[in-house]
């Protein structure tokens, strides 16, 4: 799990434990972590945590967005990284990395299997036989997450999805 570790001297040393998606950073209430402190904007920064990656997005703040002192609107977060709002300094811990291209992704809910299927929603990565099929008048098929029932869509990379039987011979005389 994405996490972020204030070391800010005088601040208390939390760590905010990040969650799968978008993550607002401020001072008001209104955000997902408050971080009170008078170098912090009301809403400074969003986080957005991915499978593969974690990026910060400035929200056009007074004092700045900061990643290894470096100024940024966006940038791509890594572990051991320092990102600081403002005056506020936060390590970066256990970010998400893109995968080794010699790996396969493994199905969420049966490790054994390669996953296939990604939902657009919680980024989760499942095999065929997990998705959750909901077929709606004029043929059109919703493959939906079994976790959060967003949109799945085939894995980038995987090629073409395999038509069965029918599929073929429709494309055959499709090309004519």
């Amino acid at each position: 799990m994405a996490k972020l570790v204030i070391r800010t001297e005088g601040l208390p040393a939390e760590t905010l434990k990040l969650k799968t998606g978008r993550n607002r950073v401020g001072r008001s209430s209104e955000n997902d972590f408050q971080i009170q402190h008078d170098t912090i904007s009301r809403f400074h920064c969003e986080i957005e945590v991915l499978a593969e990656s974690m990026v910060v997005r400035d929200l056009d703040s007074s004092n700045g967005t900061f990643v290894n002192e470096e100024p940024v609107s966006k940038a791509t977060l890594e572990s051991g990284q320092m990102l600081r709002l403002g005056d506020v300094q936060l390590e970066v811990c256990d970010a998400p990395r893109p995968p080794d291209p010699d790996s396969v992704l493994m199905c969420s809910n049966h490790p054994t299997f390669p996953a296939s299927m990604q939902c657009t929603q919680c980024q989760r990565v499942f095999c065929g036989t997990c998705i959750h099929l909901l077929r709606r008048s004029g043929g059109m098929v919703l493959r939906l997450c079994p976790v959060c029932s967003g949109r799945c869509e085939p894995l980038q990379g995987l090629g073409p999805a395999r038509k069965g039987v029918l599929g073929n011979l429709l494309g055959k005389f499709l090309k004519r």
